[in-house]
Order: C-alpha cells, then sequence, then structure tokens
C-alpha cells in the first residue's frame, strides 16, 4: 500500500465516524416501569436518596453527545449511494478480484454493522479466506474515498454556480 492510499484511509475514517452517527439508529434504553413507580413512591415519601437512580450514559453509545457535520454525512451517503450504477456493479476495484457491488456492500458493513459482520459475510457470502478480506476492506475504503473526493470536487463546481448546495 503506498502512502498516498494510507492517507486517504486515515482521512476518510473520521468522516465514516461521523456518517455512522448521523445515519445510525437511535436507540435509547427505556426505564423500567417497576423503576418509575417506586421512584414516584419514593419522592412522596421525601425520600432522596436513590441508590439505583437512572443515570444514563450506560444506555447511549460512547459517541454520544459528539456533535454530527451533517453535511459531511450527506455528502459520504450521497457519494455511497451513487457507488454502483447497474452499468458499474461489476467493474473490478483494485488488484485483488473485488468488484463495485462488493465494495458497496463492504463499506456498508464497515460503518453500520456490528464489529466482526465483514468477516462472518466473507466467511459465508463470498467465502473468502480472512487476509483476502482485510486487503478488499482496504480497497473498498480506498475506492470509497476516491468517489468522496470526487463528489466533494462536483459539489464545490456546483456551488460556484448555484446558490444552494449540499
Amino acid at each position: 500500500m503506498t502512502e498516498t492510499e494510507k492517507q486517504l484511509i486515515e482521512n476518510i475514517h473520521p468522516r465514516i465516524k461521523n456518517w455512522r452517527r448521523a445515519y445510525r439508529d437511535k436507540n435509547i434504553k427505556n426505564i423500567s416501569i417497576t423503576y418509575a413507580a417506586m421512584r414516584a413512591l419514593a419522592e412522596t415519601r421525601d425520600k432522596t436518596d436513590f441508590s439505583e437512580d437512572y443515570t444514563g450514559p450506560e444506555d447511549r453509545s460512547d459517541d454520544y453527545g459528539i456533535e454530527v457535520d451533517q453535511t459531511d454525512a450527506d455528502l459520504l451517503n450521497l457519494a455511497w449511494q451513487n457507488l454502483s450504477t447497474p452499468d458499474t456493479e461489476m467493474l473490478s476495484v483494485g488488484t485483488h478480484g473485488l468488484n463495485v457491488r462488493t465494495a458497496k456492500l463492504i463499506i456498508l458493513l464497515y460503518t453500520f454493522a456490528p464489529e466482526g459482520a465483514i468477516r462472518r459475510a466473507a466467511r459465508t457470502i463470498w467465502k473468502i479466506r480472512r487476509q483476502d478480506i482485510d486487503v478488499w476492506t482496504k480497497d473498498a475504503l480506498i475506492f470509497f474515498a476516491l468517489r468522496v473526493r470526487f463528489f466533494e470536487r462536483i459539489n464545490k463546481k456546483d456551488c460556484k454556480h448555484k446558490q444552494k448546495c449540499i
């Protein structure tokens, strides 16, 4: 891997994390009905010590509260949506036999799926070895970073001529 490719991957990682924060499901744990009833009873008795008080942070992910750059997330989402078209989805990406459609799926799994989902898909869907999926993931990230860069340049050109930009 060249220095430029390493730099592309390093630069796309924080943007992918931002995209994940912007587009993931926002699941928040609920307080149980029993706990709410016990808390209400305790408050009516002027009780102030709640040893099992609900604090909240454990019900959210580690990146909760980090500001989301929605414009950048929308740009990455647009670039991902346009990674493949019916004419291009079987074109090869990189030098390891990865096609555009599979690269798009790898980017989706890399961004939103739990850790290990790519390896599981590699074993069950693509029937490839662990070493190969690591190479495929790098190729897919480089391809995605280049596509994002392409969409950024298109967006800059459009912004010069139009008032409304992404």
